[in-house]
């Protein structure tokens, strides 16, 4: 679309809450639309350019400034590595994180497609541009590519996230998924921050334990230990407390272990 209005970018969204910026579609290049959460995060500043529009933002949550990044790729060659360069000054200036997404166009490697020509020239700019602007690509769930034509005979992954180290450290459970294709020719991309929590574990072993001297005994002498168990009549309860026992015990033999072995 040439012109974005309020009305169709809500209807995107599904509330008043948010805000948006936009670059027109240029003929037969389709625009790119950028929205985001007012409560979530504080815009500084936006820019506008041809193959992509950027907001320069602070987190709310954490205060953490975070610049975003929506990009839209030509195909030609030059103008790709004309990209690249303009984004890595852009990245290098700005004093603080950066997440970029959309279509780049390009792909890592020739694994990235399939049915098309793979340009190991481009590809080499691309990875470039990812190494000196200290960037790690979210590895995706879902299916393998994002891009198919019509045919269904041509694959390739061409939509991805690059996040700077920093947004690694801020949400270290960031993860991606490529979602189910409908009319378009691209797969939407979700990038999320999903933690499960697996519960407490039980103790921590090392192999190297197994080698020790009186290691065994201790396992087995404490896995036997059943007197304070004979009220105990559930079977899981009964095992965790096996566990919590033996875990009390390893710490004691590493302890004396430990110190055996610093006096030899």
């Amino acid at each position: 679309m040439e012109v974005i209005d309020v009305c169709i970018a809500r209807s995107f969204w599904g509330n008043n809450s948010f805000s948006y910026v936009f670059s027109p579609s240029r003929g037969a290049s389709g625009g790119i639309l950028l929205l985001w959460d007012l409560d979530a995060i504080i815009v500084n500043s936006s820019h506008i350019f041809a193959n992509f529009t950027i907001i320069e933002a602070i987190w709310a949550s954490s205060g953490l400034p975070v610049m975003f990044l929506v990009i839209y790729a030509p195909q030609g060659a030059e103008c790709k590595r004309i990209l690249w360069d303009n984004l890595l000054q852009i990245i290098n200036s700005f004093q603080g994180e950066c997440v970029l997404m959309g279509d780049f166009n390009e792909v890592h490697d020739e694994t990235e497609r399939f049915g098309t020509i793979f340009n190991s020239s481009t590809a080499r700019s691309f990875n470039n541009f990812i190494e000196q602007a200290d960037l790690s690509d979210v590895s995706m769930g879902g299916p393998r590519y994002t891009w198919s034509d019509k045919w269904g005979s041509k694959f390739s992954k061409l939509d991805r996230f690059l996040i700077s180290h920093g947004i690694l450290e801020a949400f270290p459970h960031l993860t991606s998924m490529v979602l189910e294709k409908y009319i378009p020719d691209h797969r939407h991309i979700l990038l999320s921050e999903y933690r499960v929590d697996y519960g407490p574990i039980p103790f921590r072993i090392f192999f190297s334990w197994f080698n020790l001297e009186g290691f065994d005994d201790v396992v087995r002498s404490s896995w036997s230990q059943d007197q304070n168990l004979i009220s105990v009549s559930h079977p899981w309860v009964k095992f965790k407390k096996k566990l919590q026992l033996l875990k009390s015990n390893i710490r004691i033999w590493n302890s004396t272990t430990r110190v055996k072995m610093v006096s030899k």
